[in-house]
This record gives structure tokens, sequence and C-alpha cells, in this order.
């Protein structure tokens, strides 16, 4: 016998209501229209000169059945809320309709569209969809859980789970690039004219067997006359290297290709005379080419022993039967269990109650897409196959355009995955002509949200079939072929340059012209299945572990026959799934750099939220918890900061993403930032830093910055340890030379004034002059500079230093530290010698003084050079 059917108040009553009579008593038959109760309530008119006043109403059946109990009874006030959470009579009914095909009672055959004045419709009772098929039978929530629980028992009892395959990039990748067709032709082509060669040289060879046993059967005076070896085909045949067989072809010999005619993706005729390519669409639709993942077929057949394997793809029906039909010819992995974009019901989202509305704590996903799941926590995203260059997932015009980055989902929105349970419908009776208008309102709406919907699903098939023709008329693989090539024959072209001018130098070596060897666009190289295989049998281990530990407790199996939808049982993928993810990134502390926008909130973007889910912690700020900084470039202030804390491992953005993929946290090592451009920090007091001492500036200028702050404006663009310093001086000296031959005899006139008012002292001075005594040979002498960096060295000689502008510099790095104002004086101090500050200023203003002095006479010193080497010159010369 079936159990009782609860029946809620409906919500378009005028609550609060009083109950006034119940109109039926159990256990009395009751049938559609029958009245259940009377009730009373208060109306309040618009207008406010009518006082209130007390109206009554009835609530009618809106089934069959037999009624079994009332949970109200006269006199009861009953409000909206208590309505929703209590029902008001159970019923039993014969048949609850619980399966429903096609507009009729699965069980009973009862017509189930039929629509009365109570605004209510059986067909409601069965809304969920479990099949995989568009058409096939709805059930109600409790047939749902049923069916849930029976499927449970037997996957526990095959020690197996569910698994929901992705087809697209995850297990297969397609194309409709005829590119592929040409270069499968060419191979096939090739290994036949191989076969080929090979069949003529077996013959050959027992032809060289036949003879050579009748030599031995023949006496040494036969001749040899009445056998010769045939030359016929010998045109035919081709040497190996002159055959050269296409470089893609090894990586193209399992690719299996179909084709789909226009009606099954959505072509449709346009109004106008259609032309090449679109033309063969529409007439002839499109050759699909389905490469699948290495290791498909182990992966396959190990999974299936441990899964029961659903397809879920964007594509449609036909696309989806004819992929499964080449990985899976005999049926033995899915056995039909197939759902595509033409019955999930939502063409931009999947959707996991789907196919498990109630139950989803045995269902593991595979999919190389995170956000059409809305990351569920069963799902374990795989690494997506690009086998095809630059072309993609062949659906993505059905997938949301997402940045993984920086989009996350919207606030209070909750995912397809993450839905609750659909719960049983009460059957409602409208009681008034409003009811009944608001009833055809809402179905007006449902109508018009359909017809929106279908206007939708048009555009992106539309989309869909204009991304299918650009393929057929670009040929993008074609064309990044042929960039390959072009990049080799470059390369190629180098390499000959480079001989060539070894050639021209003496240096050529023998003639090696090796066959230049085409490189292959399509690699074969792929073992993501090889991983996704691990995790999913360490999933299939914790949780069968989980499940006999609990199966061994007494009191666990006296609660085996409790509903599999509770969320207390400890084998469940769901909590089994994002342990496992959050061993990933397990006490790793991240600090984002120049990832994610300035003008975002951190914590609402993808890549923080993913960080989190597995088990990184996330800092908007350098602190001393954060142990990784995740850069995209260098240079930036976070990276700087980190790199001068020291102790925390500056990595680069894949070091994140390639862990997440994996599953497994990468060695840091591959992924450390290269050190920044170089750049020359040195202490502020040294007068040798070349980034300070800049010749197109004033003696002065810049040299109270910052080294760091200098750094930090970017590196030079050469390198000191480069520059040939012994050029420069030879340039610098020609120049001086120059100079000095075209002011001869102005110099000299000058010199010579000068020479007669100059002291005794001044004159026979050595120190100030640093040149030879006026006895020795006259020559022309070229004027002093300062020595060059590399002459002088980090720690060379500061006297060397002779011009006024390194003078200058070297006064005032002396100076550097030299004031007294800079020290420190107590309050003590002060009070007991007041004159103390002053003193100390005196000194230094008049330390400062000297300084200066002594500054003024060194510039007219060296200012005078030439003209005291003049003087004595001509002194000598004149005797």
């Amino acid at each position: 016998m079936s159990s009782p059917t609860s029946l809620h108040l409906p919500p378009n009553l005028p609550f609060p209501i009083k109950v006034a009579s119940l109109d039926i008593h159990p256990p009395s038959p009751v049938f559609r229209g029958t009245r259940l109760l009377t009730y009373s309530f208060v109306y309040i008119p618009a207008s406010r000169e009518s006082s209130p006043e007390t109206r009554f109403g009835t609530w009618d059946c809106s089934l069959e059945g037999t009624v079994q109990a009332w949970k109200l009874k006269v006199g009861d006030v009953v409000s909206e809320k208590r309505a929703r959470e209590r029902p008001a009579i159970e019923v039993i009914e014969p048949c609850k309709h619980g399966v429903q095909i096609g507009g009729l009672c699965g069980i009973c055959g009862k017509d189930m569209t039929d629509y009365d004045y109570t605004g209510f419709s059986d067909t409601s009772r069965a809304s969920i969809q479990m099949t995989h098929s568009a058409f096939g039978p709805t059930v109600s929530l409790e047939e749902a859980q049923r069916l849930e629980r029976e499927t449970a028992n037997h996957l526990l009892k095959s020690r197996k789970l569910s698994l929901i395959v992705d087809l697209d990039q995850t297990i297969v990748h397609a194309t409709v690039d005829p590119t592929v067709g040409e270069w499968i032709s060419e191979g096939e082509a090739w290994e036949e004219r191989k076969n080929r060669r090979e069949k003529k040289l077996e013959k050959e060879r027992e032809k060289e067997r036949e003879k050579a046993e009748r030599a031995k059967a023949r006496d040494e005076e036969d001749g040899s006359d009445d056998e010769s070896s045939s030359d016929e085909d010998e045109d035919e045949t081709e040497s190996d290297g002159e055959d050269e067989c296409n470089p893609n072809w090894e990586a193209l010999k399992d690719v299996k290709k179909f084709r789909l005619g226009p009606e099954s993706f959505g072509a449709t005729p346009s109004p106008r005379p259609s032309k090449g390519k679109q033309k063969v669409i529409e007439n002839e639709g499109c050759m699909y080419y389905i490469k699948p993942r290495p290791g498909w077929k182990q992966f396959l057949q190990t999974t299936a022993l441990k899964y029961e394997m659903h397809v879920y793809t964007m594509g449609t029906r036909a696309y989806a039967e004819e992929v499964c039909a080449a990985i899976d010819p005999d049926g033995t992995i899915f056995g039909g269990r197939l759902l595509s974009r033409d019955e999930s019901g939502s063409l931009t989202q999947k959707s996991l109650q789907r196919l498990f509305p109630c139950d989803t704590s045995m269902v593991v996903i595979i999919d190389d897409r995170a956000d059409v799941w809305e990351w569920s926590p069963n799902l374990v995203k795989v690494v997506p196959y690009d086998f095809f260059v630059g072309i993609g997932d062949i659906n993505s015009t059905f997938l949301p355009k997402v940045d993984p980055i920086t989009a996350g989902p919207p606030s209070g929105t909750s995912s397809p995955s993450s839905r609750s349970p659909p719960t049983s419908v009460a059957p409602s009776t409208p009681t008034s002509s409003l009811d009944i208008t608001s009833s055809i309102t809402s179905e007006a709406e449902r109508e018009e949200e359909r017809e929106r919907g279908a206007q939708e699903t048009k555009q992106m098939v539309a989309a869909n079939s204009l991304a299918l023709e650009a393929q057929l008329e670009e040929r993008p693989l074609a064309k990044k072929q042929e960039a390959l090539l072009d990049d080799d024959a470059g390369k190629e072209g180098e390499k000959t340059g480079e001989s060539s001018v070894a050639k021209a130098k003496g240096q050529d070596k023998p003639d090696e012209k090796p066959a230049q060897v085409k490189k292959a666009l399509l690699k074969n190289d792929d073992t993501e299945l090889q991983r996704v295989n691990k995790v999913l049998e360490e999933i299939h281990t914790r949780f069968f572990s989980a499940y006999n530990a609990h199966s061994s407790n007494d009191k666990a199996k006296k609660r085996r026959s409790s509903s599999l939808a509770g969320k207390s049982k400890p084998y469940d993928v769901t909590d089994i799934i994002p342990r496992m993810r959050a061993d990933t990134l397990k006490d790793v502390h991240i600090l984002f750099s120049s990832v994610i926008p300035l003008d975002t909130k951190p914590e609402s973007t993808e890549i923080w939220r993913v960080a989190h889910m597995f088990g990184a912690k996330c800092y908007s700020e350098l602190s001393s918890m954060v142990t990784h900084v995740v850069a995209a470039k260098h240079g930036t202030v976070k990276v700087d900061a980190a790199r001068k804390r020291g102790g925390t491992k500056i990595v680069w953005l894949s070091w994140f993403t390639d862990s997440i993929a994996l599953w497994h946290r990468q060695d840091e090592t591959p992924y450390l930032l290269d050190d920044p451009s170089l750049t020359i920090s040195q202490p502020s007091n040294s007068p040798l830093d070349s980034h300070q001492i800049s010749p197109d500036l004033e003696p002065d200028d810049d040299w109270d910055e910052d080294p760091a702050e200098l750094g930090k404006q970017g590196a030079p663009d050469f390198d000191l340890d480069e520059i040939d310093w012994n050029d420069v001086n030879d340039e610098v000296d020609a120049a001086m030379n120059e100079s000095d031959d075209d002011d001869d005899d102005s110099k000299s006139e000058k010199s010579a004034m000068r020479s007669a008012n100059a002291s005794d002292d001044e004159s026979t001075d050595g120190t100030h002059s640093g040149v030879s005594s006026p006895s020795s040979t006259p020559r022309k002498r070229k004027r002093l500079r300062s020595l060059t960096p590399s002459e002088i060295g980090v720690n060379g000689n500061k006297d060397t230093l002779r011009s006024p502008l390194a003078k200058r510099k070297k006064l005032a790095a002396d100076r550097t530290g030299a004031s007294r104002l800079k020290d420190s004086i107590s309050a003590n101090d002060l009070v007991a010698n007041p004159v103390a500050l002053t003193d100390l200023r005196k000194d230094d203003l008049h330390e400062e003084e000297e300084e200066e002095e002594e500054d003024d006479e060194e510039e007219i010193d060296d200012g005078d050079l030439d003209d005291d080497f003049l003087a004595g010159a001509l002194e000598e010369e004149w005797g």
C-alpha cells in the first residue's frame, strides 16, 4: 500500500484564515472538485469609508482518493507560514502518477493533461527527468528517491561509483578543418606505396633465393643464361629519400572521421543563393575528424571496472552518438548512457541534478571546463586536450565566456550543480476569478520565456554554424603548418649564412648537407589520462575505505535503510574530492602580484576562490605569513619588497596554474622569477657610482638621490664592464688636442700676462700644477682628465680625481656624515651647558666656510695649469 499524499493549503488564499467547518470526514472518498473545508477571513475594502467585513470561502480537492486524516480542526487560525510548513489533510490515492510518459501515467494510463478550474495539472507531479533521453519518462520526487536508492545499492554491491565524462577536449579533440583529411590521405597513400615497395622487395628476395637454389642444383657446365633477373616494374620503384611522408601522419593514424548532415548541427538554408563552402555545408553537411586522447583505450577499460560511466556533452545528439561509436564501438563502456545538449535542458550550463536529482554522494565528474559546473565539489578538472593546434573546443559557442582569473560567479546565485533537490508539488485550488486570471498570466509569462529561450538557442546554433564554416574556409591548421615550415627555413638560412662566414674566414668544414626534416605540427605526447586515472583510483579507494569502516559499525548498519540523500554519511565524494583538492596547496600562503586588477575586489575573483579550494590562503598585502608571491611579471612593488625581505618564494603564475591543473604542488625551482635586469646599488656616499655621476648634469644634480630610488627607475641599457675605456680615452684626448691647437696663440698671450702677475711661490709650486718643470723639453700638453671607473677601481685612490667636477664630488662625499648638526644632544646636556648648541653650530659653519675657500682656490689653480706650463716653456726658450 502506498503512503498517503499530504495536501497543503494553496498559497493564494487570503491569509490569515479561520477554519469554519470540515466538509469531509475520514474515511470518505474524494474526487476532483470535492469541497474539503470552509473558511472565513476578514475582508478590508480599498475605500476607507467602508468598514472591514467577514467573508467566507471554500477549498476544493484537486485529486482522487480517500481521506485518511485531517491535520486541522474547526476554529484553527492558519497563517501563510503555517500553511506552507504543515499539511492540512492526508489522502490515500489509488495511483500517485509518479511515472509519466508522453502525457500519460506510466502506471495507470490516465491522461495527465486534464486542466480544470482548480488550476492544477497532474503533469506537475512528475516533473523530474532522470533518463538520458529527451523523450523519456518523468518521475516524481518520491519515485526519484526510490530509484536512486536502488541504483546506489546496486553500485555498492558492485564496488563501483558513477562517473560523468565530458567528450570534447577531455577524451577527444575534434575539428572540421579539411586540412586533416588531406594529411590523412597523404599518409595513407604513403603507407600504400611503402607496402608496395616492401612486397616488391620481398618478391625480389624470394627470386634471389630460388635462383640460388637452382644454381646449386645445376652443373658447372650448364650456362647461366637461362635465368635472368626481371627488371620490369623497376621504373615504378621510388627511393625512400624521394618519397617523403607527411610529418603529421604518425599522430593522425588513429583519427576517426564521420560526416554529419546539415540538420545535425543546425545549418539552415540561406534565403540567398549560397556559394563555396556554405553551399557544400547546406547540401552535404560537414566532415568531422576526431582524435582520441593518447591512452584512451586503457583509460576507459580500467575506469569501467570501478565506475559506471555516463557521457555528458554540449554537442548535439548525432555528434555525441558518432563520437561514442568511435571510442566505444560495442557499447560496453557507456551502455547508451549519453546526454547531449539536445536533452540537457540548457545550452550554457551543465546540471548534475539532470541525472542525479536527489543524491550526488557517489557521482564524480571529469571535464576540462569547471565554470560550466560552477566548480562543483564532485568535479575533477582535466587539462584541456588541444591536439589540433588553435582549434579549441568545437562546441565552445554554447559555453559561457568566462575569464578564469577575474570572473567569479555572481553573489547570491546558485549553480546548477548545487541546486536543492526538487520538492513535491502541493496541489492547489484557486477559489476566485482573480486566481484564475493570475494563473493564466503566469502561463503567458512561461510561454514568453519559452519563446525567448528558443530565440537564444537559434542564435547560438547559428553562431556555431558560422564557427564551423570559418574552419572550413580559413583552414587554420594549414596556415600554422606553413608558418612552422617558414620558421624552420629561416633558421636554416641563418645557419647557412653562418657557415658561409666561417668559410670566408677559412674555418670551413667539409661540406655536410643533411636533408631538411619537416617538423610535425601535431604532437602525440599527451599523458593527462594517466594522471586522471590515478586521481579516480584514489577517490574510489577513499570512498570504499570509509564505506567499509561505516558498515562495520553496528549502529551504522541499523541506519543503512535510511535515505542516501543524507549528509551524515562518511562515504561521500563531495567530501573526499574537496579534501584531496585542499591537500594540493596545503600550508601555502599566497600573495598575488599583477594578477588581479587593482579595481577588482580580490575576494570576488575566480583565481582567489580557486586558490582557497586547493588549500591555499591568500593575502592582499605582504606580511610574514606569506610563503609565495605569485606574479605575472617582475619589477613590481610587491616582488621587490618580497625580494628584499627574503624567505619568500617568488614564482611565476604558471606555477600556480600547473599545480591546480595537476592536483600536485609543483617544484618551485623551474618557476622562480629570473633576477631583474642588472642594477648597481652602492652606498650613497660613494663618489664612483656610475648611476649618480652623469656628464650631462650639473655637478650637484642627482647627487643626493638614493641609489635604491635610481635603481627603481630602470636598469641601464649598457654594461660598464663591456666598455673599452682605452678607446674612450683616445677619443677624448684627440678632442682635447684639436682644441689646444686652435687656441694656442690666444692661450700663450693670456698665460704670459698671468705669469707676470703671479707670485714667486705660485710659479714654483709643483703641488698644484702636477706637471714637469720648465726646464724639461717643450712639448704640447694635453688637458688633464678624470680617470675612468675601470682605471680607478671601486676602491681606487680618490686623490687621482683631477677634474673640477670630480673634485666637487670628492668634497661633497667627504662632507657626508661630517656635519655636527646631526649629532644628538639631549635636554640634560642643554641644561648643563646652554652654550653647547651655539658653539656646535659656529664650529660647523666655520668648517664649511674653510672648505668652500679651499674649493675656490683649487678651481683657480686647476684653471691656470695650462698658463703656468706655457709661461715656463717660453721663459726657457727666451733664456
